[in-house]
């Protein structure tokens, strides 16, 4: 890689991911139309863009689930639009899948099942969340939970989210591995 390109690569990923450049959204709007196939017709130096990019997110993504053991999290906290982040993982998958990295290959998928824990959530009910959450590590298995109705039902939409997303990375690496 030429300094050029090592400046260019410097700078994009010295801004901040919340904000990428608009390349990267660029990018990001092309592998929803195109797939993994985009990468194909980039430019080594995009490519590494595109990559490097990635792995920022996902990087990000791991520490904030690192910091938040909560079963239901805020959208908002997440270092980029959920459906950004599934691309990012779906960027990086391919070439540990490849490499024969099962390690890394299952946290990027456990990582994008975990999307569905993320919910937009107003700050009244992440604060009753949060309350509930608290409530039911402190009290046994056998205490009625029926009273904890907010928490129940996002919990729903979590475990039923993260079904979906379990079926749709299954799907993409089925499909990575056919072909």
């Amino acid at each position: 890689m030429n300094s050029t390109n090592g400046d260019k690569n410097s700078e994009l990923l010295n801004q901040s991911s919340n904000n990428p450049p608009s390349m990267i959204y660029d990018y990001i709007k092309n592998f929803r139309q195109k797939g993994l196939l985009v990468l194909s017709d980039m430019s080594k130096g995009d490519q590494a863009v595109f990559v490097n990019w990635a792995q920022d997110v996902i990087d990000r993504y791991g520490h904030l689930l690192q910091e938040n053991p909560l079963k239901i999290k805020n959208v908002a906290d997440l270092p980029c639009p959920k459906e950004d982040l599934k691309i990012a993982i779906k960027v990086l998958l391919p070439a540990y899948l490849a490499k024969g990295s099962d390690d890394i290959s299952n946290l990027l998928k456990d990582r994008y099942v975990r999307l569905g824990a993320f919910q937009e959530i107003s700050q009244e009910d992440k604060d009753v969340i949060i309350k509930e959450s608290d409530e039911i590590d402190h009290k046994s298995e056998s205490t009625d939970t029926s009273f904890f109705s907010t928490y129940q039902k996002y919990m729903q939409i979590v475990v039923s989210e993260q079904k979906i997303l379990l079926d749709e990375i299954n799907a993409f690496i089925h499909d990575l591995q056919t072909y």
